[in-house]
């Protein structure tokens, strides 16, 4: 038998749709894998971090993540560093090189859905960010709880 669903639930899932397709397709043209943006938004956000953590948030296998990281380090993106408690462990870190690509992206592609949403009143637009902000607050947090749960 089917729960029932917020109807926000299903507007979230709409929009979201739409901003994914849009910014991914935006990132590409600009030369930036999704995931290594998502990475670097990761980064930015909770610090350095394992692979394995990384994988975690990103949802891909681990294989997967050492190619993106392999890509993020050639690229001057990502530093990579031992834990100096833990020889076998790793830490990777965005690099200022990382913060500009980071920084450039993200402008870009804020003006670009803000070219989508040019129909959308100030006013309104004030709306969804402050309706937005306690979903935001609890998706950073689960971020950062998937960080502090890695051994």
């Amino acid at each position: 038998m089917a729960k029932h669903v917020h109807p926000a639930i299903d507007t979230l899932s709409l929009v979201s749709g739409f901003i994914y397709r849009i910014v991914r397709y935006e990132a590409r043209d600009l030369g930036i894998r999704w995931t290594a943006l998502m990475v670097l938004r990761d980064l930015a956000v909770v610090g350095p971090s394992t692979q394995r953590t990384l994988a975690t948030i990103e949802q891909v296998t681990e294989p997967t993540m050492t190619v993106l990281i392999e890509q993020m380090l050639a690229r001057g993106w990502i530093t990579r560093r031992l834990d100096p408690n833990n020889r076998r462990r790793k830490y990777v870190a965005i690099s200022a090189k990382g913060q500009r690509a980071l920084k450039d992206a993200g402008a870009m592609l804020r003006e670009r859905l803000g070219a989508e949403l040019v129909g959308v009143s100030a006013p309104e637009l004030d709306a969804v960010d402050e309706a937005l902000r306690p979903v935001a607050k609890l998706l950073l947090s689960v971020v950062s709880t998937v960080r502090e749960e890695q051994p």
